[in-house]
């Protein structure tokens, strides 16, 4: 699994093999939670038109309707790859200005 793009802290787009997934770092009251969420054919392809701006505004989504979403709650193995990935991005490297970071997998 690895990293494509991210808006550190919110949320982060990843890819294994042919499927992305976007894990979002969610707020409800005063609790905070991720859900990592895989993409849906027309969600990949508004976000292959759109780019970061689709992203952004799926994740505000998720965050703001969190219920609705916890049913594709991605967990086990693929979300333990996916903090894994996470952890191993350089807290301190600068991004190219879309955000992107390429990691060795």
């Amino acid at each position: 699994m690895k990293v494509v793009l991210n808006e550190p802290g919110f949320w982060y787009l990843l890819r294994k093999g042919d499927t992305y997934y976007i894990d979002v770092n969610c707020e409800a009251s005063f609790v905070g939670f991720t859900l990592m969420i895989g993409l849906s054919e027309d969600e990949y392809r508004e976000y292959h038109a759109l780019g970061r701006t689709f992203l952004s505004y799926f994740a505000e989504k998720i965050n703001y309707w969190s219920r609705n979403y916890k049913e594709r709650n991605v967990t086990g193995p693929l979300q333990k790859e996916a903090m894994e990935a996470i952890l191993r991005l350089p807290h301190e490297t600068p991004r190219p200005p879309d955000g992107s970071l390429s990691l060795p997998e």
